[in-house]
């Protein structure tokens, strides 16, 4: 019993880890094969440069912005990515420019739609509510425009020893309207690294 409980403490001292803060700037320097935070940021960094520059959103009056709504954001790597990272950031920066808006009546799996959205219109017929306060039929937005996108990952080996991973991020931005595609981008990050690690 006595060498039981030796065991158990050796093994619980011998598991347990100091755990630090690092700083942001500092992060880089721990990178790994797979996607991090750097990774996501500058691709979404990448793709609102891209659009804001474009012909067709240089056209665009800020007094008069447009309603987005975030459609599939298909994650086609060997990882768990929360794709609403990437578009949030995105349509963020995108609102900030004045000329774009987001609306979460709608959503594919690229985003989440506000479930409060529907539920407060439920107020319209309970007798608890002055219905005077409540939302009236036909005050939903809309949306014009539709971004959607694909996260692709492909590795190859380089040598006996290491591999390349290449990263893709494609973002499409259509008009519901018409169908049209006004706007789409490719972001590419390339990592280097041994063929021990593996990018999940």
């Amino acid at each position: 019993m006595k060498y039981l409980f030796t065991l158990i403490c050796i093994i619980f001292v011998g598991c347990h880890t100091k755990t630090q803060y690092i700083e942001l700037d500092q992060s880089k320097e721990y990178t790994t094969t797979g996607l991090d935070y750097h990774d996501i940021a500058n691709a979404a960094e990448q793709s609102v440069k891209s659009l804001l520059s474009s012909g067709y959103a240089k056209r665009l009056d800020s007094s008069k912005p447009k309603v987005l709504v975030i459609s599939d954001v298909l994650n086609d790597t060997m990882q768990m990515i929360n794709t609403e990272q990437l578009t949030r950031k995105i349509t963020r920066d995108l609102r900030n420019s004045g000329k774009f808006i987001l609306t979460l009546a709608l959503s594919s799996n690229g985003s989440s739609k506000d479930p409060m959205i529907d539920i407060s219109r439920e107020a319209r017929d309970n007798a608890e509510f002055n219905q005077y306060t409540t939302i009236e039929q036909g005050e939903l937005i809309a949306p014009e425009l539709s971004l959607s996108g694909r996260i692709v990952q492909k590795n190859a080996r380089v040598s006996s020893s290491e591999q390349r991973i290449d990263y893709y991020f494609l973002l499409t931005l259509v008009d519901l309207k018409s169908g049209l595609v006004l706007w789409d981008d490719e972001v590419n990050i390339i990592k280097l690294g041994s063929n021990k690690s593996v990018a999940w």
